[in-house]
């Protein structure tokens, strides 16, 4: 294909509006500028004018019902700016921080230490297998994000490949690892320091204890593997493996440099965010690039060998790869626009009112919102999308009928339960355009009891943490 073809010219165009748009928005939160920001909304538009031809119809169903809630904010809001703002605004950022992540990613697939802790957790034996997945996919997504999917799919589907067996069970198999896999990066979200959710709902709620968040998200994580390890156990209990897996060990080295990776990019967020006086946030999109550059100096050397390669990559990676970021990232764009503007529609405080949320119990309260996030999941929307419905509904209340970290949680936890529930959710979609696994079989097929038995445990948990 020739270097001036028009696919390559389009792509190229694509490249130029998403890296205006994270520089933009990125300059426009530091300075916290009106005219940085208006030039941010520009650059957000002519990512979805340039991505167009890549849309699927989920992406235009989105687009088309932020246009009809932002027509309905004008005509039905004193405050209609305002809100539209914040909603545009919440789009930006959703639309930056997935882009700035996804650059993380492209450095991490090519490092040697990731790809031998994804063999490790995908050769396992029957017994320790769901445990190493669910755990690792959920600490490897701390830096892959939702890519840690792009990563271990096809790792898993080769690994059942490649033993050749005969006994007409590889579709069990296949069914066991990447519902382990599903479901360790859905229950990452409620305490990953990189997940979305939280930092979606950061901004929106105020009085969220983060470190508290990640702390009873952690419990709630380890209950979770419990559950669901003794869920596979028995539903699964007549199963036999047959043949001999030859498991890997354990690689301490390349595992000891992913965790130094991983410091160091919380270790970097924090210290620009504490430099600059900004959020973890505002640290996270920051340190992104930074650590994308630092990371393939590191696999490259600083030779002057290294310097080319290391040059070579960015230049691929930022102009070759990102613009197959595009779609998912309008996705979110619009998403984070549909959730911020819809809860300015919904008066909050006569909506509490009128559903006796305030005199609700917490734990119920708590146990509910998954729920019901999950639940409007399976009409299309979006989990990030309800997220930060949620979540702005809340932010704007007068008074918090709950405690505001655990009501964090609780959202995230809806986020969580969403995507082993709704064929509709992100990383449903992906998993299914990469194995060729229907989303409906890798929810309500393969994932409904599993989600069903979730949510009773959520509403014990509140239950045996409230006040």
């Amino acid at each position: 294909m020739s270097a001036r073809s028009p696919r390559d010219l389009w792509n190229k165009a694509i490249a130029a509006t998403l890296l205006a748009t994270m520089a933009l928005v990125l300059a426009a939160r530091l300075f916290a500028s009106d005219a940085l920001w208006h030039l941010a909304w520009g650059a957000v538009a002519a990512t979805l004018f340039c991505t167009a031809p890549r849309l699927r119809l989920r992406e235009f169903y989105l687009l088309a019902l932020s246009l009809v809630i932002a027509a309905v904010v004008w005509a039905t809001r004193e405050d209609r700016v305002e809100i539209l703002t914040a909603a545009l605004d919440q789009a930006g950022f959703l639309m930056v921080f997935i882009l700035l992540l996804a650059l993380l990613r492209e450095a991490a697939v090519t490092s040697p230490s990731v790809g031998e802790l994804g063999a490790f957790l995908t050769r396992q034996p029957a017994g320790r297998r769901y445990a190493a997945l669910y755990s690792g996919t959920a600490f490897m997504a701390v830096i892959f994000n939702i890519g840690v999917v792009s990563f271990l799919v096809p790792l898993i589907q080769r690994g059942i490949a490649r033993a050749n067996t005969t006994d007409g069970r590889d579709a069990i198999r296949e069914r066991r690892q990447i519902s382990a896999m599903l479901r360790g990066f859905a229950w990452s979200v409620i305490w990953s320091p990189t997940a979305l959710a939280p930092l979606a709902l950061m901004e929106l709620i105020p009085g969220v204890d983060r470190l508290r968040w990640i702390g009873w998200g952690l419990v709630v994580f380890a209950l979770v593997l419990a559950l669901g390890w003794a869920e596979e156990r028995w539903r699964f209990r007549a199963y036999r493996p047959t043949g001999a897996i030859r498991p890997l060990p354990m690689p301490p080295a390349a595992a000891a440099r992913f965790a130094a990776s991983c410091g160091w990019l919380l270790g970097l967020s924090w210290i620009i965010a504490e430099l600059r006086g900004e959020s973890v946030v505002f640290g996270l999109m920051v340190s992104c690039p930074i650590m994308l550059v630092g990371w393939l100096v590191a696999q490259n050397g600083i030779g002057p060998t290294g310097r080319r390669a290391t040059a070579a990559r960015l230049r691929e990676i930022l102009i070759d790869t990102i613009p197959a970021s595009g779609p998912i990232a309008v996705t979110l764009a619009a998403s984070g626009f549909l959730g911020r503007a819809g809860a300015g529609v919904v008066p909050g405080d006569a909506l509490v009112a009128a559903l006796h949320l305030d005199t609700m119990p917490d734990w119920m309260l708590l146990a509910a919102i998954p729920v019901v996030l999950s639940l409007f999941s399976l009409l299309a929307f979006s989990p990030i999308m309800m997220a930060i419905f949620f979540g702005s509904l809340f932010g704007g209340l007068t008074e918090m009928p709950a405690d505001p970290t655990l009501i964090a949680l609780a959202i995230s936890c809806g986020w969580a339960l969403s995507m082993t529930f709704s064929p509709f959710a992100t990383v449903v979609l992906l998993i299914q355009r990469i194995s060729g696994i229907p989303a409906l079989r890798l929810t309500l097929g393969w994932n409904v009891a599993f989600t069903v038995l979730s949510a009773a445990l959520l509403a014990v948990f509140f239950a045996a943490i409230r006040p």
